[in-house]
């Protein structure tokens, strides 16, 4: 079978999303008041060193996507509605995790988003569906919680 042209723009749309989002989080970063005099680490450390970290891997990624010649087996599929209402869905969850966790406790909103976002990725058994969820939502609680002292 022979390769077939892969479309630059396609593959260059999570590069570009993710750049705009480390932008937007650079932006917002520096809104973030410091205190004078600190000689360690500011509160904006830990969001400006993550937005750097999502841009350096986003251009990364536009990188490989414009300098690795790809076969027409290793291009993905046509999106497809399913895809797209799935996606949705998702993305809705995470809207939806926002509004819940300010009504309902921490460990109760971030379960029900779990929950949600295995099963619209395919999960279907009780491990998949209850044990993963429990687990990463202790896990979470427990470093940030406990171990953190993080208000949530």
């Amino acid at each position: 079978m022979a390769a077939r042209p892969s479309t630059p723009l396609r593959e260059l749309v999570p590069a570009l999303a993710g750049a705009a989002v480390a932008v937007g989080a650079l932006a917002l970063a520096t809104q973030v008041p410091e205190k004078t005099g600190l000689t360690s680490f500011s509160p904006r450390w830990w969001p400006e060193a993550l937005a750097y970290l999502l841009l350096g891997l986003s251009v990364l990624h536009a990188a490989l996507a414009l300098l690795r010649p790809r076969s027409a087996e290793e291009l993905p599929d046509a999106a497809n509605r399913a895809g797209v209402l799935r996606l949705t869905a998702m993305l809705l969850s995470i809207l939806g995790y926002g509004v819940l966790w300010y009504f309902v406790d921490f460990r109760v909103s971030t379960a029900v988003l779990l929950v949600a976002l295995v099963y619209l990725g395919g999960g279907r058994g009780w491990k998949a569906l209850l044990v993963f969820p429990a687990v990463v939502t202790a896990v979470l609680y427990l470093l940030f919680g406990v171990l953190l002292r993080v208000p949530i």
